[in-house]
C-alpha cells in the first residue's frame, strides 16, 4: 500500500468538508486534484474508500485510511509543537506555544457531572485546543471509527478497530421528582395505575435509561405521557420544575447544588458502566488526556455492579 501524508490529507479533508469541492478550497488546490489524490489512492489500496454522494461518506475500508490521516496530523502536530517550543526554549511564556487541536466525544451526563474538570486540567496542564462532541454512545462509536475523535466516554464496552478501551466506572442514577409532583400524581406511592398517568422527563427519544428506571419502578407495561427535553440542564430544571419525573445522577440529588430537594421514587440505583475508548496511537497528548480522564473517572464514578449488565445511556 502506498498511502503518502499528501493522499491521507486529501481523504480527511473530503470527509470533514462534504464535497470533492469544499475540500479543494479547503487545500488550495482545484477539484480535479483532489479527485486524481482519492482515485489514485483507492488504486494504490485496492478498495473504493468515499461513497460518492452528497455528503461524502467513508466506506469500511475509507474509515480505516481516515483515522489514520487523522492519526498522521496528530503526530505531525504534536512535533511541530515541540520543534517550535525547541527554538522559543528561552522565552517562559507558555501562553506563546502552538497549540495541537484535539477532538473528543462524551455524553451529556458525563460532561455535566464529571468530565468538564477533565478538560479543564489537560487544558491548563498543555498548550491544546479541544473540540467536544456531545452526543450519544451509538454516535460516539462511530466518530472513533471515523478518526472524527481520538478519545470518547461511551457505554459501548465494544472495541472499536484501532482503540484502547478503558473501563472507568459507572455513573449512579435514581428516578426523582419533586415533593409537589409525587403529592399531586403519587399521592399512594410508585403503584402502576398512577405512573401510567404521572407525566415522565425523557432527554429524546433514544433515552434508554429513563425507560429502564421505567421498567425499573413498575414491572409491567405502561406508556405515561413524556416530555423530552434534550439538554442535560434543562432536563434537570425541567424534574425540579414539576413536569415530570426522571432519572438523575446521583450528584444532583444535593439540594445545594440543585436548589431543589428532589424525592427518590426508588432507593435500587440505576448504575451505568462507562468507557474510556481512544485510538491506540503514541502520542503524549492522548496519553495524558487518558491519565487524567482515568483519574477523575476513577474519584468521581463508583464500580459498576458484575451482577447488573451495562444499560445503554442514549444522549445521556
Amino acid at each position: 500500500m502506498d498511502a503518502s501524508a499528501e493522499s491521507l490529507m486529501t481523504l480527511t479533508a473530503v470527509l470533514r468538508e462534504g464535497t470533492f469541492e469544499a475540500a479543494a478550497a479547503s487545500l488550495h488546490v482545484t477539484p480535479s486534484a483532489v479527485s486524481q489524490r482519492i482515485k489514485a489512492l483507492e488504486h494504490s489500496v485496492g478498495r473504493i474508500l468515499v461513497r460518492r454522494v452528497k455528503p461524502v461518506t467513508a466506506t469500511p475500508d475509507g474509515e480505516i485510511l481516515a483515522r489514520l490521516g487523522e492519526q498522521w496530523s496528530l503526530l505531525v502536530a504534536e512535533a511541530q509543537g515541540e520543534l517550535t517550543g525547541i527554538v522559543h526554549e528561552a522565552d517562559p511564556d507558555s501562553r506563546r506555544l502552538p497549540r495541537v487541536s484535539l477532538r473528543v466525544a462524551c455524553n451529556a451526563d458525563s460532561l455535566a457531572t464529571w468530565f468538564l474538570p477533565v478538560i479543564a486540567e489537560f487544558h491548563g496542564a498543555h498548550p491544546v485546543n479541544l473540540d467536544l462532541h456531545r452526543d450519544d454512545e451509538s454516535v460516539t462509536t462511530a466518530l472513533l471509527r471515523a478518526g472524527d475523535v481520538v478519545g470518547a466516554v461511551t457505554s459501548e464496552p465494544l472495541v472499536v478497530r484501532g482503540c484502547e478501551t478503558v473501563q472507568l466506572g459507572a455513573l449512579r442514577y435514581f428516578p426523582v421528582a419533586t415533593s409537589s409532583f409525587i403529592q399531586r400524581w403519587l399521592p399512594h406511592g410508585v403503584r402502576a395505575r398512577d405512573m401510567r398517568y404521572a407525566p415522565m422527563v425523557m432527554f429524546d427519544h433514544n433515552d434508554h435509561l429513563q425507560l429502564k428506571a421505567l421498567n425499573h419502578l413498575v414491572p409491567e407495561p405502561i406508556s405515561p405521557p413524556v416530555t423530552y427535553i434534550p439538554a442535560a440542564a434543562e432536563y434537570r430544571r425541567a424534574i425540579q420544575a414539576g413536569i415530570g419525573w426522571g432519572a438523575v445522577p446521583e450528584v444532583d440529588m444535593d439540594g445545594s447544588r440543585t436548589g431543589v430537594d428532589l424525592v427518590p421514587l426508588s432507593r435500587r440505583p440505576i448504575d451505568v458502566p462507562l468507557y474510556w475508548q481512544y485510538w491506540r496511537l503514541r502520542s503524549p497528548l492522548v496519553t495524558a488526556l487518558t491519565e487524567i480522564v482515568v483519574e477523575h473517572a476513577r474519584a468521581e464514578l463508583v464500580p459498576p455492579r458484575r451482577s447488573t449488565p451495562p444499560v445503554p445511556s442514549g444522549s445521556r
